[in-house]
């Protein structure tokens, strides 16, 4: 039997059991069924929202700004009553937490105490956000959490464009006192201009002024450096002469010591007194001498007295006429050592006289010789050069120290104290020696006139001549102390003149950077004379504008909501169930094909088909023509029983009979293949289809790997194909989309058809009375 032949046997079956008709016909109406349930409502889900509770606590003490009391949790408060988009409902706290605690409230909008003060907090330093406190019961249901999510934000724009049209009145309530600080500013900056002109006058002075002082200041420093050289090249005249000052006080201390060997000589050749009396008149004549000397010397040491005398008064007075005074005490000196080195030849050349005239081998004798050997070594040319060399830059140092001392009082006068003082020693010591010469000029004469009186008077003067040489080596040691201490003082006012010099030095670059400092501050001063003068133009200028500012209620409402939103929906669903129809119809006429499997037989045949092409095609035209009553009656139903509105009628009849067909060939390849089990992987593929093919969320928003599956579903482009048909009208796209489901039709025909002939044999073999339908 061919296939139609097998087609009409297929349908005579179903004629002749009413039972089995009855439930085909109810089996058509399966689609209708579903989607009459699901796409008869006009209820969205944003419609009688009104209805759902929502709790309200309204803590606001409110706050003051600007001397106006606001209060912004009773103005949302207000704004809330009036609206109808939640069920509010205005309770307290203890009220609102028992209620979403008992699952009553689907959300608690708390105000809190400090809401307002927070919200005046703009301008202060530290401002603080206002807080509005949401708690959403999610778990009484999904899409009532969705829907106080659209609250909470309606909400924070409401407060929003409160709090700005708040923050903008007082704003401009306060450009009337910015108004008044600029015209304040303006007159301040005419007194900053005026002043820093009389500023930029003062400073070209004081600059005019350090620049003609500069070169003063210059010569202070220079002649503060050639007091400083003068001072270090006094302190090394004296430093250098300090060796000769030794050396005198240590022939001093010779001579002493000379003397004492001649008075201990005399003492023991009391017995040898005759052999004196032939030189005693050659002693007088030496002694004479020596006195002469002696007086000489001590007409040096007391001009030298009275020259350090004087050189110590004039430094205590005035510094540069004690200078000029020491220039000259210090030529007296040299003139007196040069007097007394005369006066000590002549002391030599007596007591060679004397040596003479004392016969050999008397211990005098040898006293005697050792004393003109001390003078001869102290008188040698070579030393009494060096001494009148050293004498010399002394006087030179001194006349130096004349020119480069300035006042000053310290140590160096207390070292002249000591050296007057040692001077003083020296001259009376130098006036006992002059004693000792005339009592020994006296001695000789007795020693002349009688033998008996020579020993006592020539041990008496001796002694008296050792007491003047020790004068004079104490002098000599005063003399040498009191130098050192002279060579300290000018030590100390050579470092203090260095300081000077230094703090001088110091001065001068101070005065190049104070000048320099001045010029930068008479520059900087032009600048802000000039910058305060566009200060004031700018502040003149900002006051006259901000009084020209007049602000409006309309203009606070413009800044608090500066945008309106011009907005255009296309291709608008007109009830929310049109957005589902496209994904209830696809699931509608797969689940019809499903349960259409369950009522009319998928395998077997009521009659041996003559081929496996012949069974294959005679159950798909059966099916076939079941399936597209099912998809007619469904679009029709959509068309004209609930009216909805479709872009295109015609192409919605011919698209649902193109995927039904597709889904009864998927359906019949899996029932013909397994049987039940081909059932259960079709109800198992339809159900992984429903939220991999954008039903509950739209393809874009699912997950990557979501996504990459859906792109191998056949329910993605039915979806598709029904909404470009029903709303957007892209037939572009509904062909696209009928092109990816014909490969699945395709392929789904090819597939049924190689189970249909291999199970060809099975219906050939089996008897006929087998083949009976399956109800």
């Amino acid at each position: 039997m061919n296939a139609f032949q097998l087609f009409k046997a297929e349908m005579g079956k179903l004629a002749e059991n009413k039972t089995v008709l009855i439930s085909v016909v109810l089996m058509l109406l399966v689609p209708l069924t579903y989607a009459a349930i699901l796409l008869s409502s006009k209820a969205g889900p944003k419609d009688n929202i009104d209805n759902l509770p929502v709790a309200v606590v309204n803590n606001d003490k409110g706050a003051e700004l600007n001397g106006s009391q606001i209060q912004v949790g009773d103005d949302l408060v207000k704004e809330l009553k009036a609206s109808k988009t939640l069920g509010w409902e205005f309770v307290t706290s203890e009220e609102a937490d028992r209620g979403i605690k008992n699952n009553k409230y689907y959300m608690v909008v708390e105000i809190p105490e400090d809401f307002s003060k927070n919200v005046t907090s703009v301008l202060e330093p530290s401002p603080k956000k206002a807080k509005l406190k949401f708690r959403q019961n999610e778990g009484l249901h999904f899409m009532g959490a969705t829907v106080t999510d659209s609250a909470i934000e309606t909400i924070k724009a409401q407060l929003n464009t409160k709090v700005t049209e708040t923050y903008t009145k007082t704003l401009f309530a306060q450009l009337g006192q910015v108004n008044e600080g600029f015209k304040e500013a303006a007159d301040g900056s005419k007194q900053i201009n005026d002043g820093s002109v009389q500023l930029k006058d003062g400073t070209g002075q004081i600059l005019v002024s350090l620049n003609e002082k500069s070169a003063d200041i210059a010569k202070l420093a220079d002649g503060a450096k050639q007091l400083n050289a003068g001072t270090g090249e006094l302190l090394n005249n004296l430093k250098g002469k300090s060796g000769d000052i030794n050396k005198l006080a240590a022939g001093a201390q010779e001579l002493n010591s000379g003397t004492a060997q001649l008075v201990q000589a005399l003492t023991d050749q009391q017995g040898d007194v005759a052999k004196l009396i032939n030189g005693a008149k050659t002693l007088e004549a030496g002694a004479n001498t020596l006195n002469a000397g002696a007086g000489e010397v001590l007409n040096g040491l007391k001009g030298a007295k009275v020259g350090s005398e004087k050189l110590y008064v004039g430094l205590t007075q005035q510094l540069i006429p004690g200078s000029q005074q020491l220039a000259a005490g210090v030529a007296e000196a040299k003139k007196g050592v040069e007097d007394s080195i005369n006066q000590m030849k002549e002391l030599r050349d007596g007591l060679l006289q004397l040596n003479q005239a004392v016969p050999e081998g008397l211990p005098i004798k040898q006293a005697l010789n050792q004393m003109i050997t001390k003078l001869n070594q102290s008188l040698a040319d070579e030393v009494v050069n060096a001494k009148q060399a050293k004498l010399e830059q002394l006087k030179l140092g001194a006349e130096k120290l004349r020119d480069g001392l300035d006042v000053e009082k310290g140590d160096f006068g207390k070292g002249l104290v000591s050296l007057n003082s040692g001077l003083n020693a020296l001259v009376a010591g130098q006036t006992k020696v002059s004693e000792g010469a005339n009592q020994l000029a006296q001695g000789a004469t007795q020693v002349s006139l009688g033998n008996q009186k020579l020993v006592g008077t020539l041990t008496t003067n001796a002694q008296k001549l050792h007491a003047g040489t020790t004068q004079i080596k104490d002098g000599n040691a005063q003399v040498a102390n009191g130098w050192s201490q002279l060579t300290a003082g000018a030590t100390k006012l050579h470092d203090g003149s260095s300081q000077i010099s230094n703090g001088n030095q110091s001065v001068k670059e101070g005065w190049t950077k104070l000048t320099d400092g001045v010029t930068q501050v008479d520059e900087g001063l032009l600048k802000l004379k000039d910058g305060s003068s566009e200060l004031m133009t700018g502040l003149q200028s900002g006051a006259e504008s901000t009084e020209k500012l007049k602000v409006s209620d309309d203009n606070i409402k413009m800044f608090a909501e500066p945008v309106d939103v011009d907005s255009e929906v296309l291709n608008a669903y007109p009830y929310y169930r049109d957005s589902n129809a496209p994904y209830i119809l696809s699931l509608a006429l797969f689940v019809g094909v499903l349960i259409m499997s369950l009522v009319v037989s998928f395998e077997k045949s009521p009659v041996a088909p003559a081929s496996g092409l012949a069974l294959f095609a005679g159950k798909t035209l059966k099916l076939g023509v079941l399936t597209i009553i099912q998809a007619v009656v469904l679009s029709l139903f959509v068309l004209f029983g609930l009216g909805m509105h479709v872009e295109n009628g015609v192409m919605l009849i011919l698209f649902s009979i193109f995927v039904s067909l597709t889904f009864l060939m998927i359906v019949l390849f899996l029932v013909a293949a397994a049987g039940n089990v081909g059932r259960f992987i079709a109800l198992a593929f339809i159900l992984l289809q429903v939220q991999t093919t954008g039903t509950s969320l739209p393809i874009d928003m699912l997950p990557e790997s979501i996504r990459t599956l859906s792109n191998f579903l056949p329910l993605t482009y039915s979806i598709d194909a029904f909404r470009n048909i029903i709303i957007l009208g892209d037939l572009g796209s509904v062909f696209s989309d009928m092109f990816i489901l014909l490969i699945y039709l395709a392929v789904s025909v090819v597939l049924a058809f190689i189970v249909f002939t291999v199970k060809y044999k099975n219906f050939a073999d089996t008897p006929n009375e087998q083949l009976e339908l399956t109800t």
